[in-house]
């Protein structure tokens, strides 16, 4: 069977109603508004993005409403891949949490627009219930006071062990994840993922890491997930 003739066959599969396609749009927004619900519950400790838990809504009925357009129609498969080659999405997603979601959402709504109601039912379902696991895992939440410490130093001046005694004292846990140089080795850019201690300061880590010689700048970005979200 070649291409023709198998585009003639999937043609004649009969079309979506507009009631069936309501019935996908309404089933695909109330999984999305679920899986924005989820996304929120998993980070309790952080302020989401407005942006973020939109897309988790609207991704589903528009996924939906694209495999309902497409329908059993190659041409109309090939036309969209076209029409979507131009599209730029500049936006890095840099946690994988937030990817995950994204996937989550997208598939929903394929599943509804295809009308597998029930597959993308069970399949939030059984997501949702592994978050709920996850949560309550040890390890698996942010800790609220998890933030990305950032220093540059002066290379000639300052080395990492110099930061210790300060770190040891405002510093419960802490990761290095990136140490680079620049200006050709006079420089050095050391990244930690750090919880603090329930008595320290943002203020006081800050005043006294630029109190020690050769720290050029101190920054502390209030980032739950620092290693996987840092520039």
């Amino acid at each position: 069977m070649d291409l023709l003739q198998l585009e003639s066959v999937l043609s004649s599969v009969a079309p979506v109603t507009p009631l069936e396609a309501l019935q996908n749009l309404l089933l695909a927004l109330g999984l999305g508004l679920t899986v924005a619900a989820l996304h929120r519950f998993s980070k309790l400790e952080t302020t989401p993005s407005p942006a973020m838990l939109s897309a988790f809504v609207l991704l589903p009925p528009i996924s939906s409403l694209v495999m309902m357009v497409i329908g059993n129609s190659l041409a109309r498969a090939f036309s969209l891949v076209g029409a979507l080659a131009i599209i730029r999405f500049r936006t890095r997603l840099r946690s994988p949490w937030d990817i995950t979601f994204i996937f989550l959402s997208l598939s929903v709504g394929v599943g509804c627009g295809v009308g597998a109601h029930t597959v993308a039912i069970i399949g939030v379902v059984v997501v949702g219930l592994a978050v709920l696991l996850l949560g309550a895992l040890p390890g698996t939440r942010p800790a609220p006071d998890a933030y990305q410490l950032r220093c540059d130093i002066s290379a000639h001046q300052c080395g990492a062990s110099d930061l210790e005694p300060v770190l040891g004292t405002h510093v419960n846990e802490k990761f290095l994840f990136e140490a680079r140089t620049s200006r050709f080795g006079e420089a050095m850019s050391l990244s930690w993922r750090v919880v603090l201690k329930p008595e320290s300061q943002v203020e006081t880590l800050l005043g006294d890491l630029a109190a020690i010689e050769g720290v050029e700048r101190a920054t502390l970005l209030a980032n739950y997930d620092a290693v996987n979200e840092a520039e």
